[in-house]
């Protein structure tokens, strides 16, 4: 009877640290930016025609600037791809995580441009109605 306690504590130690992350592995916390920063980079590369960028290794250099950012080594970055792929109760949180940041800067973004387009309107607006102004006031005559 003694030996069940410990059975049962023992296996729940084990269930638990299924979840840990081996080594070489980056964390739930230091790859969510990371993945956020690659579909960035994405985003840039699939605008290139639009910016008439044609340099041959512009998305390596968009990923290379990425690992440079995070002082990561491309090994270990494809390794935690790699890991998180192969648990997937583990990389949907990540992921929801990464599509929330993307979705909160879309967000923002089209924020501040309608902020900005609000802004131009007045001033077009103010500007036509000082014209308007100017032209409805009757010039003297000077004798």
């Amino acid at each position: 009877m003694n030996k069940f306690p410990v059975i049962f504590i023992a296996v729940l130690v084990l269930a638990c640290s299924g979840n840990s992350v081996p080594s070489g592995i980056l964390k739930e916390k230091e790859i969510i930016p990371v993945l956020v920063d690659i579909h960035l980079a994405e985003g840039i590369y699939a605008q290139r025609y639009t910016e008439k960028i044609t340099r041959l290794n512009y998305e390596e250099d968009l990923y290379l600037s990425v690992l440079k950012k995070y002082k990561l080594d491309q090994k270990t970055l494809e390794a935690s791809v790699l890991y998180y792929g192969k648990h997937p109760d583990q990389y949907k949180p990540i992921y929801d995580e990464v599509l929330n940041r993307l979705l909160e800067m879309e967000v923002k973004s089209r924020a501040k441009d309608s902020i900005q387009n609000i802004r131009s309107r007045a001033q077009d607006s103010i500007q036509n109605l000082s014209t308007k102004a100017k032209d409805s006031i009757p010039k003297s005559k000077t004798k």
